[in-house]
């Protein structure tokens, strides 16, 4: 088993030539059908929530190949993704589903005026084919070939159960759903393509003792110091800042010595149980995994595959799974670098040990809060509110890999995995304890607003 820091040198060394190798096993992998559910084996009762579930796991292949992509990055455009297809749904649900464009200023919705029978299953392969064609623009052609031939998939699928002017009536409304999406993406001009340029080579750093600074070791630009500004949806930014932090400090017994020294502790040397929760939620490894919010989508998908819910619910956990994850993006980034808190590498190596390395590279950007933290308690909020409080499950998300230890493990909840997930930042040796509290307090604040999201006109009450 390849360790992680072999991980980090491939990656920044070999690249390319991995992606292309990953490519391929991945074009082998979706031949053979790993694009069923990750869960134990069920056959779909509704063929569109496969075909949504589908879509989601091949956007977890796009996201985790395209170039720029990282987790807020990401998470905007699962957001995105989850309004379309809230949008594509609305003639099927009709009166059921409010239109977006009451909560989303500048919005125009789109109403479906053909002539032949709508339907969903052809209009949501459209869309979202549209809609990685839109938002992947760095996606390699292997993967935009796959994408395409996941769209003639069920496409065949259609043609066997619908008549050809149905099909393309409603494949015409789906592109129009998306292409309306998109234009109302481009007016968020931060979050517009910003993975095309992730990193700020302008950007000049606090100079002040324990400001975060760019690293010596690895040395690369801030990623993504103006993503404080995108565009939100649901929450006022100004409601959702992290706490101030406390006074900085070397002094022996102060809170940052005092964390820092538990970051220090725990990884000298890291017990097997503390290496494998580490790895198993890092996530933040370009070309090898998806990204931190992704992680989510995963879970997301696993659960889906696990409940066979309603068409309806399907899309409201997508939807809102999506805006929380954006929103909480957009909390944390602001906060990051309004704080601009130095990372545990650089107060240990200050303090304590000069030669002391994490068990990963430390990422290019501030501290505090932290973002793995603040995205697994945004999402957890959301699938505690649909799915319940004691929902246990084995997250399958790297299931055998053999690069790091992907291991499935095992949940008695939600919340749960959110905690985990967060406190997997301090053996890793990224992230302060202060950082993980403070994002896991926001991020459960982003997702119970995004809980109240009301998109449909039914009374819809909290999972009991």
């Amino acid at each position: 088993m390849l360790a992680l820091r072999k991980i980090k040198q491939r990656i920044q060394e070999n690249w390319r030539q991995s992606l292309v190798l990953s490519i391929f096993s991945l074009l082998i992998i979706a031949a053979i059908g790993w694009y069923a559910c990750l869960a134990p084996n069920k056959s779909y009762s509704d063929k569109t929530t496969e075909l949504i579930v589908d879509w989601y796991n091949f956007f977890l292949e796009a996201d985790r190949y395209s170039e720029g992509y990282r987790g807020s990055i990401s998470a905007r455009t699962f957001g995105y993704i989850g309004i379309a297809g809230i949008e594509s749904a609305r003639p099927v649900f009709k009166g059921d589903l409010n239109s977006l464009e009451q909560f989303l200023p500048g919005y125009k919705s789109i109403n479906f005026h053909g002539n032949e029978p709508y339907i969903l299953q052809a209009a949501l392969n459209a869309c979202y084919r549209k809609m990685f064609a839109r938002f992947y623009l760095t996606a390699p052609t292997e993967v935009y070939n796959h994408s395409e031939a996941l769209f003639l998939k069920w496409d065949q699928y259609l043609i066997k159960h619908y008549t050809k002017s149905q099909i393309e009536s409603s494949k015409l409304f789906g592109n129009s759903i998306a292409n309306s999406i998109y234009d109302y993406s481009t007016l968020d001009t931060i979050g517009h393509q910003a993975y095309l340029h992730i990193y700020d080579k302008q950007y000049t750093a606090v100079k002040e003792e324990g400001k975060w600074q760019i690293s010596e070791e690895l040395p690369m630009p801030p990623l993504l110091p103006y993503w404080g500004k995108v565009r939100p949806f649901v929450i006022n930014l100004k409601d959702f800042i992290a706490k101030p932090l406390p006074e900085y400090s070397t002094l022996v017994g102060s809170e940052y010595y005092t964390e820092a020294l538990e970051v220090l502790t725990i990884s000298s040397p890291l017990s097997f149980e503390n290496k494998w929760i580490a790895e198993f939620w890092s996530d933040d490894h370009p070309g090898l995994t998806f990204t931190p919010s992704s992680r989510w989508i995963s879970i997301t998908n696993q659960v889906i595959c696990n409940e066979l819910p309603s068409i309806e619910k399907t899309l409201e956990t997508y939807l809102k799974i999506g805006i929380a994850l954006t929103d909480a993006s957009i909390s944390c980034w602001n906060s990051k670098y309004l704080y601009n808190l130095e990372r545990p590498e650089s107060y240990i190596h200050k303090v304590f040990n000069k030669d002391w390395q994490p068990l990963f590279h430390t990422p290019p950007f501030p501290s505090y809060p932290s973002g793995h933290s603040i995205f697994g308690a945004a999402a957890s909020e959301v699938l505690t509110s649909l799915y319940g409080g004691d929902y246990a499950m084995v997250d399958h998300s790297h299931e055998g890999r053999d690069e790091f230890m992907g291991t499935p493990r095992k949940f008695h909840s939600f919340y749960e995995m959110a905690f985990e997930n967060a406190f997997s930042r301090i053996p890793l040796g990224v992230h302060f304890r202060m950082d993980c509290e403070e994002g896991l307090r926001l991020g459960f604040l982003v997702g119970k607003k995004s809980v109240l999201f009301k998109f449909s006109n039914k009374i819809i009450l909290p999972y009991k």
